[in-house]
């Protein structure tokens, strides 16, 4: 009994994926430049985030996550921009092209958005949900240290978001 034991042992030891990420999950936090695109005007402003994900295999993965951001953009017709400040849930399905030191990712899905516009003591306000999108680099520094570089879009009803972040994650 304790060679079958050790054998069924054995095996699933050898069938265990190679990488750091034995249970599949990982989190992380991002940050980074956000274009964003209001009225036909854009602007640059900043964007934080943290993420996880269920990684099912080497190539594929579902990934969820909350973003926050802000911009002022110009106001049609006024000397006074709209201050647009924004939240946005992500959940795509992430596809990955592993690499010696690191891997290619892109990804799709949909986001939960709320943004609110101020300009001039007036306000307004929009939710609902949009497609986003993306694709980056991952490095991995150490076995369960990734860092990454990627590009991602958002559709955020009346908002366009175009973001270049900078992110860390570990695996678990």
């Amino acid at each position: 009994m304790k060679r079958v034991l050790s054998a069924g042992f054995f095996l699933l030891i050898c069938t265990a994926p190679a990488s750091a990420d034995i249970f599949g999950l990982s989190v992380g936090a991002t940050a980074g430049a956000a274009q964003i695109k209001y009225d036909g005007h854009d602007d640059y402003g900043f964007e934080y985030g943290i993420n996880a994900a269920y990684q099912f295999n080497d190539m594929i993965s579902v990934n969820a996550g909350v973003v926050q951001g802000s911009a002022e953009i110009n106001a049609d017709g006024q000397s006074a921009k709209n201050d647009i400040d924004y939240t946005a849930f992500p959940i795509t399905i992430r596809g990955d092209l592993p690499l010696l030191i690191g891997n290619l990712y892109a990804k799709a899905g949909t986001n939960y958005y709320d943004y609110d516009i101020e300009n001039s003591g007036m306000k307004g306000s929009d939710d609902g949900w949009g497609f986003t999108g993306g694709a980056g680099f991952v490095f991995t520094l150490l076995p369960f240290i990734d860092l990454s570089l990627g590009y991602e879009y958002r559709d955020m009803g009346d908002v366009t978001n175009n973001s270049i972040l900078f992110g860390i994650g570990t695996s678990l």
